[in-house]
Formats: C-alpha cells, sequence, structure tokens
C-alpha cells in the first residue's frame, strides 16, 4: 500500500480530473468555483467568495465528525490586521473579512495536513463512520460508502453532491478495494475535506433583477449558520432546505429556531471578543489577567440577556470583581466574587482593565494619543488617519523631563499636520486619563507626581470626564457603532458597514426592540439584503431598495 499522503493526493488528483468536481480553480491562486466571477468589483462593491475562517473550519468539522483542535493544530491564523485601501490605515479586523482570505500556500498545506488528520481518526472510529453512513458494510461495500460521501458531503459542503461528483469519488475509491472499506472511507473524508467547496461558501444564486442574485435555499441556511452559530448548517436545517424556495416568513421563523440555540449564545460571545478584544488584555499578572476576563465575560453576558437593553455594555453602573480585583480597583471589596457598585467616573466595559490595557504600552502608564484612537477606531468608529511614516506611536509625545504630559500633548498638536487627528484622539484619550493601564484611579502622572490629571476630554464638541462621561455624550454613537462591527462580522464586507440605508434599517429595529442583542442577529438575517448577492458593481437600487 502506498504512504497515506501519496495514496491521499492521487485520490483527490482522480477526483478533479474526472471533471466533477466543483472547483475548476486552484487553491493556491484566484479561486474560480462553480462559475463565480471572481474579477474585483468597481465602484459599488460586490460579495466576494467567502472563506471561512480557522475557527469556522474548527467549528464545522467538530459539529459535523466530532474532531477536535485539527484546524488550530494545522491552518494559519487569521490576521488581526489589515490594511483599509480606503485610508491606508492597519486597523483591527474580524477574522471573517474576506480581503485577508487570499489563498497561499501555507493555507493549502495546512489544509492537506488537516484533510490527513481527519479522515485518518475519523475512520479508524468505525462505530461514527457507520451511523453517519446509515449502514454496517459488508467488506469493500460500494453503496455503504456511497450513502456515507452523500450524507458527509451534505454536511461538510453544505449543500447536496451532484450525482456526478458522488460518481467520481465511487470511481476514484474502488481503485482502493483490496485496502479495505475504512481505507476508502478515510480517503473519502479527505478528498470532501482537503476541497474548496469546504473552505469557500459559494453563492451562485438565481438573478432576480439586473445584476442582483438571490441565494439558494442552501447557499442562504449556510449563510444564517455561519452568522447565528459561527458553524455548518445542522442536518434538520440542510433537510428543510430541500424544500420550496424560502419566503420571508419562513426565514423569520428559521432566525427563531436559531437563535434559541446555544450556539447562538457561544456566537454572541465570540463576536463580543473579537470586537472589544479583551481577551488579549495586556495584563501580565495571571490570577489579575484571569479576574479582568471575568469581569468582562459577565457584563458581556449580562448585556446579551434577554430581557436586558445591550447599552449596559456601556453604561453599567456596576461590575463583577473578586475581592482581588475589588481591592486593585479600590472598590467595595465583596465577601466572594459577585457584583459591586461603581464610584467615581467608571461605567460599563471601558472602565475594565482588560479593556483599558489593550492601549498601554509601558505596563501601568498610558499614552494618551494611543488610547484615544483605540477608542475612535473600535469604540466610535471614527476614520483615524495612520501617522506619518516616521513617526512611532508605541513611543508617544516626548515628555521633557519636569514637564507634564499634558503641556507635552498640547505642544505636539498645536504643530503643523499634528493637529488635526490628535484633536480627536487626545480629546478622547485624556479623557480617560484618570485610568492607568491596569484600570486603577489616579489624579497624578506616574512619572511626574507633581503634576495632576484633571481627567477632561472632548468628543464632538461636548467634554466629559472619565467612561461614565464619555458614555453620557456619546452612547448613541457607540451604540450605532457596534450595529457597524457586527455588520462588518456577518456580511465579512467592509464596504457593507458604510451601506447607510441598511444601518438605518437595522438600528430602527434595534431600538424597536428596546435594543436587545439578540433581535439585533434576526434583523441581519432577515433584512431582505441577506438573502441576495449584489452581482456586479453596476447595480442601481437593488429590489429592497426604495429611491
Amino acid at each position: 500500500m502506498a504512504g497515506p499522503h501519496r495514496l491521499a493526493i492521487g485520490f483527490v488528483l482522480a477526483l478533479s480530473a474526472s471533471g466533477a468536481a466543483s472547483c475548476v480553480g486552484e487553491l493556491d491562486g484566484p479561486p474560480v468555483l462553480r462559475g463565480i466571477d471572481t474579477t474585483p468589483p468597481g465602484d459599488r462593491s460586490t460579495t466576494g467568495i467567502p472563506r471561512l475562517s480557522r475557527r469556522e473550519i474548527e467549528a464545522s468539522v467538530r459539529d459535523v465528525l466530532g474532531i477536535e483542535g485539527a484546524a488550530t493544530r494545522n491552518l494559519p491564523a487569521d490576521p488581526p490586521l489589515a490594511v483599509d485601501p480606503a485610508t491606508g490605515a492597519e486597523g483591527e479586523v474580524f477574522d471573517t473579512l474576506v480581503d485577508t482570505k487570499e489563498p497561499n500556500q501555507v493555507f493549502v498545506e495546512g489544509l492537506e495536513s488537516m484533510a490527513f488528520e481527519i479522515g485518518r481518526d475519523f475512520a479508524e472510529d468505525t462505530a461514527a463512520v457507520d451511523a453517519l453512513a446509515g449502514c454496517t458494510p459488508s467488506g469493500f461495500d460500494e453503496t455503504c460508502l456511497r450513502q456515507l460521501a452523500s450524507n458527509l458531503g451534505l454536511r461538510l459542503w453544505r449543500r447536496p453532491l451532484e450525482t456526478a461528483e458522488l460518481d467520481a469519488l465511487m470511481t476514484s475509491a474502488r481503485a482502493f478495494e483490496g485496502d479495505g472499506h475504512y481505507v476508502a472511507v478515510r480517503l473519502v473524508a479527505m478528498a470532501l475535506i482537503e476541497s474548496p467547496e469546504l473552505v469557500y461558501r459559494t453563492e451562485l444564486g438565481t438573478e432576480v433583477a439586473p445584476g442582483v442574485v438571490r441565494l439558494t435555499n442552501h447557499e442562504v441556511i449556510a449563510r444564517m449558520a455561519y452568522v447565528l452559530w459561527g458553524s455548518t448548517p445542522s442536518p434538520a436545517l440542510l433537510a428543510r432546505a430541500s424544500g420550496a424556495p424560502f419566503g420571508d416568513e419562513e426565514i423569520a421563523s428559521i432566525a427563531s429556531e436559531m437563535l434559541e440555540d446555544p450556539r447562538a449564545d457561544a456566537q454572541m460571545r465570540t463576536f463580543h471578543r473579537l470586537w472589544l478584544r479583551y481577551p488579549s488584555s495586556a495584563v501580565a499578572d495571571a490570577t489579575l489577567h484571569a479576574d479582568m476576563q471575568a469581569e468582562s465575560e459577565a457584563l458581556v453576558d449580562r448585556a446579551l440577556e434577554d430581557d436586558a437593553a445591550w447599552s449596559a455594555l456601556f453604561d453599567a453602573r456596576e461590575t463583577f470583581v473578586t475581592p482581588a480585583l475589588a481591592t486593585h480597583y479600590g472598590l467595595a471589596s465583596p465577601a466572594s466574587a459577585g457584583w459591586v457598585p461603581y464610584d467615581g467616573d467608571r461605567a460599563g466595559i471601558l472602565a475594565h482593565g482588560s479593556f483599558l490595557s489593550l492601549s498601554a504600552t509601558r505596563v501601568s502608564e498610558t499614552l494618551p494619543s494611543r488610547r484615544g484612537a483605540m477608542l475612535a477606531r473600535r469604540i466610535l468608529c471614527e476614520t483615524i488617519l495612520p501617522p506619518p511614516p516616521d513617526v512611532d506611536v508605541d513611543d508617544g509625545v516626548e515628555v521633557p523631563e519636569g514637564a507634564c504630559k499634558s503641556e507635552a500633548y498640547e505642544a505636539h498638536r498645536s504643530v503643523g499636520a499634528c493637529y488635526g487627528c490628535h484633536t480627536t484622539i487626545d480629546g478622547l484619550g485624556f479623557g480617560f486619563e484618570r485610568f492607568d493601564g491596569l484600570g486603577r484611579y489616579r489624579e497624578v502622572e506616574e512619572s511626574n507626581t507633581s503634576c495632576t490629571i484633571d481627567g477632561a476630554g472632548s468628543y464632538g464638541g461636548a467634554t466629559f470626564t472619565g467612561p461614565r462621561g464619555l458614555v453620557e455624550v456619546a452612547e448613541e454613537a457607540m451604540i450605532d457603532c457596534g450595529i457597524e462591527h457586527l455588520v462588518r462580522f456577518a456580511y465579512r464586507d467592509r464596504a457593507l458597514a458604510d451601506d447607510r440605508a441598511l444601518l438605518r434599517r437595522l438600528e430602527q429595529d434595534f431600538e424597536g426592540s428596546g435594543l436587545v442583542f439578540r433581535e439585533l442577529l434576526r434583523a441581519i438575517v432577515t433584512d431582505p439584503s441577506f438573502a441576495h448577492r449584489i452581482a456586479s458593481p453596476d447595480v442601481g437600487l437593488a429590489p429592497w431598495e426604495t429611491p
């Protein structure tokens, strides 16, 4: 018997050579999937071919095959940063962003290794194989193998395999008949996994207006599953997709069912972790780091409850702390971990050490411009242009010995081109200056205790002090920004976050729900645009738009 890697490669090549495989391009070049035009869009953005993130591939494999960690071990991490072509600025992006998913050799080789590992482990669990196939093989059993390929392919490719695709799999499998049924199972699984149809979500649909495509049931279900669950559709959803074309009421009904699934709760938490980045806090002390993560997770969970207004994420007047974390913050210490009232200028997650530490580069010391830029981009969706190439943002503004930080920053932003950006970001950063890089309150500068910190900041022409003050002057902007981030996360496209008509519809629905976050997710997947794809940059008004 040939080596398993070589055997698998020959099997996949044989399947591709049959002409039945849906991918007619190569994974290490621009993909051309089942007739989809991948020409770069013109003035109006089109929906790119979505490639699943490593996180989504991991969840899909786990939900279908019960195998944990294969994607994480073998596939490269999705880039956390990308350059915005509109501004030239490098910024944080979600792992779902289409722009960061160009194929490369590292990904292709990782996919091959992942397919080998999964195929091996899956084939060894013969009981799981037979359960998924719905039959017990007798020797090399092509009928049973074909049923397995059909059932497994439906789950992994999120659509029924075509007869020609199944025929090609069986033709290739027969070459290994002498090696036994479960060797063939291993190779079928590897072929299905090492395929663009697994990692790309093809969205062909049917043209319903010039340049506008209505997605098929299976394509809609796949979109919904990866937005609401971060994973592949369930067998029940795929069976439902095999019926008559979905209408709006059917999509709304499916959304309600999916939002009741625990995977929806996990996905809501995932979005907040990726957006607010608090799990990546720069707190070095392991115990303090864990306490701060628990604090942020508790607040996010509370803001996501069905009877809660999501705005609690920003305006909550109490926080969840351990006795040690309460002492660290200078709050009243509970007997055990629990909720305690905030004091002073604290409010919501913007006062958490896990969040505040993200802009600190010198442990507890702060760089007001860097913190202000983080708040502007992440919380307020302000466009902040990149600094000049000779400016190192990690160094901050040089503060002469004996001088106060506020004076040095005032002198810096008064110089030429620095004024525009620094007016915004310094106004935000100095409004948070009474909180150090670990979330502790202070009233004097760490490096020069003779300098008092007044904590005064500004945003949009209004003055504020601390997280609570910013919420008072900018909470509506924060909520709108959160919606924009969710649209980027769900649609995988930067440009759609600039679709003002879509954002207005979502804002109205969200407000009408009492700011229940689950209802915002429902509004996204039931919006008429969600079941469509703009296939041409020349489209004027789409069918769901009004003049």
